[in-house]
């Protein structure tokens, strides 16, 4: 699942492009919306690896820890890749290939994880655009 890969690591980025705008940030509320968001980002990776990586019930955290390096790598928080991309950019490109999956023959679970996230993804587009109008004025 090529698309899924691609997903994950755009969400990885994003994340890390969360946590960055959330420390940098200069008002409080745009700290707590990127907050959230690097949250979010963090449990829909993890609700892919239940929902379609590993299905079974007892996962060791040896097979989580090579997996969470897989992604991340193992100094991901001096990682800077990505860091020039724009989280609205980011935003979108997650739209992008959620919404080819969400078209896609998947199982139901990862399609009903994939929608929900679309809807996250596109809600966060919209909260941060109207944060951003509240926060310049």
């Amino acid at each position: 699942m090529e698309c899924l890969e691609q997903l994950l690591k755009v969400y990885v980025i994003s994340e890390l492009r969360c946590i960055e705008g959330a420390v940098k940030s200069k008002t409080p509320l745009m700290r707590m919306f990127m907050e959230q968001c690097a949250i979010e980002r963090s449990n829909f990776i993890l609700d892919i690896w239940h929902t379609a990586i590993r299905q079974e019930q007892n996962i060791e955290l040896s097979e989580l820890y090579a997996w969470h390096n897989q992604l991340y790598g193992k100094n991901y928080l001096v990682v800077t890749t990505g860091s020039n991309i724009n989280i609205d950019l980011l935003h979108r490109k997650a739209l992008e290939i959620c919404e080819c999956m969400i078209d896609m023959d998947l199982p139901d679970k990862l399609t009903i994880l994939l929608v929900e996230h679309y809807t996250k993804i596109q809600g966060d587009l919209l909260a941060l655009a109207h944060i951003r109008a509240l926060t310049e004025n």
